[in-house]
């Protein structure tokens, strides 16, 4: 039974797939299975899959579209690991050695529960437009984490354990608030080295999304105010974004 489960969410990103595969492959930790959740893909995906000729490959084909949440929840019901990776198929991993820092760091450090990676954010086109270093210790990562997510989804290992489910009735912010919920309970940690790079789509936010975001990540703080610090300074940075968004209406 492999320890790491690798959990590839994807839904028509057959031209980028291959990228995270392989930056799943070409890791030196090779004690894992890779778990792809095809939500209902209606371009090629399956056949970029079945190019690769590994038995640690399993695809699952979602027979309708279910939305990240619930894919994400159907990933990790079939994994069968004691850790789990999520990696988003238009993301993908830089360093050979994540993984094995990763184990290695939850195996040393029982009492923490989730760690994360600083990240590099590029356009299509590869270019890098930012990098992203987060907090490596649970007490500033906790100071911080109410007003300002210091995780990326595709950079984080965590215990299966600690893991209750994303929350399916949201359709963005789900992660975020998932690294709430296990630091209730859990520590938590970031390595910090740039290992994982965060694709940021050449696409303009529409003022409603751009407000939905907002509202969605003000109804999650709101949820834990009592189980992190900074609450208040998390409340008025989302009173400032919604005026900068009205602004720009």
């Amino acid at each position: 039974m492999p320890k790491v489960s690798v959990i590839i969410i994807t839904y028509n990103r057959a031209d980028l797939l291959s990228r995270a595969i392989n930056s799943v492959l070409f890791q030196d930790y090779q004690d894992f299975e890779l778990l792809i959740i095809d939500d209902a893909s209606t371009d090629n995906t399956s056949e970029i899959v079945r190019a690769f000729n590994d038995n640690r490959i399993k695809y699952y084909l979602n027979e309708k579209n279910l939305g990240i949440a619930k894919s994400r929840n159907k990933g990790i019901s079939l994994a069968v690991g004691e850790y789990i990776a999520m990696l988003d198929s238009d993301d993908y991993w830089i360093s050979r050695d994540k993984l094995t820092r990763q184990v290695v760091y939850l195996d040393t450090y029982l009492d923490v529960a989730l760690i994360g990676t600083a990240i590099r954010c590029e356009d299509e086109r590869a270019t890098v437009l930012k990098e992203d270093i987060f907090e490596t210790d649970d007490k500033n990562i906790r100071n911080k984490l109410l007003w300002k997510n210091q995780f990326a989804q595709s950079s984080v290992l965590f215990k299966k354990k600690a893991f209750s489910g994303y929350n399916d009735s949201l359709d963005i912010g789900e992660d975020y608030d998932l690294w709430l919920k296990i630091g209730c309970d859990y520590k938590l940690a970031n390595l910090p080295d740039i290992m994982t790079a965060y694709l940021i789509h050449d696409k303009s936010i529409t003022k409603q999304k751009r407000l939905k975001t907002i509202l969605v990540t003000d109804k999650i703080i709101r949820r834990y105010k009592n189980n992190y610090p900074r609450y208040f300074k998390a409340r008025l940075k989302t009173i400032f974004r919604l005026i900068i968004n009205l602004v720009k209406s």
